[in-house]
């Protein structure tokens, strides 16, 4: 879940290591784990809005204006991650249908090429 993701960073930072070694990627600094972080709660705050509004997880992805994280690659995660808030919301558990997902994500990728002239 999402929310364990955010105490992972606050402990992280509690722990004020001048590295630290993600699972994959390049070395992090804290300021890159408390940037982490702040997407993670601006994420839960304005999906939780969507959710509540009854927007499915792709149109929630599509309608969210993530500018302050434009410089990240992939863009796309952004809808597993709202899947995975969606999934937390409804309180549901278990295996996640990874080809759906997947299925979103390339909606997700083809749309916004369209609507941004990639």
């Amino acid at each position: 879940p999402v929310s364990q993701w955010i105490a992972a960073c606050d402990t992280i930072e509690a722990l004020a290591p001048e590295r630290v070694v993600p699972g994959h990627g390049p070395l992090a600094t804290l300021a890159e784990v408390r940037r982490c972080r702040d997407y993670l709660v601006w994420l839960t705050t304005e999906v939780r809005q969507r959710h509540d509004a009854g927007l499915g997880v792709l149109q929630a992805a599509l309608d969210l204006d993530g500018r302050d994280f434009a410089d990240w690659n992939e863009d796309e995660r952004l809808v597993a991650n709202v899947h995975a808030l969606y999934r937390e919301l409804d309180g549901v558990t278990g295996p996640v249908d990874a080809r759906h997902v997947f299925g979103l994500m390339a909606a997700y990728r083809s749309r916004r090429a369209r609507t941004d002239g990639r």
